[in-house]
């Protein structure tokens, strides 16, 4: 995170184990208060687009599961739904 974005970044929250930043939520709340409605607007336009991109791209990722004979190749494709869905890989 550094890298991509500088050490100020770090100065926004508390840099978890997993490398993800927390932030809190009055913090969040006052920079969208900065933005405003024009600026929000688009964002939510944005997230919109990448939910519906995710989703499709799950549904695909279920299609192909479900129709795949072969138990190797379907364990193997439900491990990546696992990762796509929760974002962690859980053990066999």
């Amino acid at each position: 995170m550094r890298g991509r974005f500088g050490d100020k970044t770090l100065q926004m929250g508390h840099l978890e184990e997993d490398g993800s930043l927390s932030i809190p939520v009055d913090s969040i709340v006052e920079a969208v208060q900065s933005l405003g409605s024009q600026k929000l607007n688009e964002a939510l336009e944005n997230l919109k687009r990448i939910a519906e991109a995710q989703r499709r791209k799950l549904g695909q990722m279920i299609d192909e599961f479900q129709a795949e004979p072969d138990d190797a190749r379907a364990h193997r494709q439900w491990k990546e739904i696992e990762k796509t869905v929760f974002g962690v890989e859980y053990p066999d």
